[in-house]
């Protein structure tokens, strides 16, 4: 294979992956947040703690920096080019479980579907420039999504609740090795998200008019299409990093993560004006105010055995700066309907603050690995702001994972996570859910990562 007809496969495969990643978002609820626990199958059985112990690609992703520990490869041609690399791709198997139950005499399921997530990447050190390790990946980074049918209403109706959102980056890094034990590294990404809010939309009632935005994106479960009639939005952000080998078993590292403010545009919704006379109303729909958080993370890494790895992050997410959100309704379908509608809902979240430790075993060296890991962050949600629409809150999550390494190159790994049942019960005045409602989510989630090194 020519090196014209390498280039050609990896942007090929790099192209798909993005396809495919833009189809698949992180659906809550095995999630920290909006956020996964890890972005590779090896990450998430180690709950999360994994941004200087997991040496895959989805550093790329959590600390660039720790690229540097890459081992170099030990049997590829002299005359190769690539001194040392490492390609992943990850299948995720997200399944959330849902529960609301109200004074209206609601204590109904949602509809619990399967959501999967995708990530991948690639990242190479060169002979020519040892010092560097270049990454490129893309990355199901968070969403959230809730589908409540046959809900019985304050208006006398019955009707349904839902929410859909995902963010996918495409991340890129660069890692330079400063001395044998000190590396930074960074890189800018580019981010697409869309939207998606169903309110009630077959009511009408005097003070009440049904919502729905967008559609086409949450079909099938979550694989809609990009761009379609669900408002969406283009983001731009940067991650930095810094990893430090302080001994041949002991690392550690920091990473920042820019936030990123959604501008969902070009969307269409209905608004349910029955009530008015005028039946369901169609509007071209903006939502603004909605953040993704700038993040914190700190990990360490220590091999008190040499087939023993235990790790430990931290992580900040400054969800506080999420306080509102906007929905902006213009060019109405018909005559006599308002020709502009905004709709504010408060959120008013918390700072996040998530601890995550994990271990990994070499059951049989360089060929059989398990892990296992806990993961908690603090509920972010407040009551008085919470809805079954955006249910985040899980606190306390369990992992497992394993990997085998089928051949020197080929490795295989297994994730785990089980996120525990966070029992929430609030009053938002803001929503027609009346007093003391109450949500049980819970979850599981799967992963499957196949790695080759270089």
């Amino acid at each position: 294979m020519t090196a014209s007809t390498r280039v050609r496969t990896v942007a090929a495969l790099v192209l798909a992956l993005v396809a495919c990643t833009l189809l698949a978002p992180a659906r809550a609820l095995a999630t920290n947040g909006t956020n996964l626990l890890g972005y590779s199958a090896a990450a998430q059985g180690m709950a999360g703690a994994a941004s200087v112990s997991v040496l895959d690609t989805q550093l790329i992703n959590t600390n660039p920096a720790t690229l540097f520990l890459l081992p170099d490869s030990t049997d590829r041609d002299p005359q190769s080019a690539i001194q040392a690399g490492i390609g992943n791709f990850t299948l995720g198997v997200i399944q959330p479980y849902l529960h609301h139950t109200d004074t209206f005499g609601n204590s109904l399921d949602s509809e619990n579907n399967p959501i999967l997530a995708i990530h991948g990447g690639i990242a190479l050190r060169f002979r020519e420039l040892p010092r560097l390790t270049f990454g490129l990946g893309v990355f199901s980074q968070s969403g959230l999504g809730s589908d409540f049918r046959g809900l019985k209403t304050a208006f006398g109706t019955t009707d349904d609740v839902s929410a859909f959102e995902r963010f996918v980056k495409l991340q890129s890094a660069v890692t330079w090795q400063l001395t044998d034990n000190l590396a930074i590294g960074g890189g800018p990404y580019l981010g697409y998200a869309d939207v998606s809010l169903h309110l009630f939309p077959r009511t009408s009632a005097p003070g009440f008019a049904g919502l729905a935005i967008g559609d086409r994106c949450s079909r099938n479960f979550g694989l809609g299409e990009p761009g379609s009639d669900c408002p969406w939005s283009i983001v731009v952000g940067a991650k930095a990093g810094i990893t430090y080998r302080v001994t041949p078993t002991l690392t550690v590292g920091a990473a920042y993560t820019s936030p990123a403010t959604f501008d969902y545009k070009h969307g269409t919704a209905d608004l349910n004006l029955t009530a008015a006379g005028l039946g369901r109303v169609k509007y071209d729909v903006s939502v603004g105010g909605i953040t993704h958080p700038q993040m914190v993370q700190a990990g360490v890494a220590f091999r008190p055995i040499p087939r023993l790895l235990l790790a430990l992050d931290f992580t900040w997410h400054n969800w506080s700066a999420f306080e509102e959100f906007t929905i902006h309704l213009r060019n109405p379908s018909k005559a006599g309907a308002p020709a502009k509608v905004d709709i504010e809902t408060t959120t008013d979240w918390r700072d996040q603050y998530v601890v995550a430790i994990g271990a990994a075993y070499e059951v049989v060296p360089d060929l059989f690995t398990v892990r296992a890991g806990y993961n908690h962050a603090n509920n972010q949600q407040p009551a008085r702001t919470f809805s079954p629409a955006i249910q985040v809150p899980i606190e306390h999550h369990v992992t497992a994972g394993a990997g085998y390494r089928v051949s020197r190159h080929v490795e295989l790994d297994l994730g785990f996570v089980y996120a525990f049942e966070k029992k929430v019960t609030y009053t938002n005045q803001q929503l027609p859910f009346g007093p003391n409602a109450t949500d049980a989510p819970s979850g599981f989630s799967i992963d499957l990562t196949v790695g080759y090194r270089f």
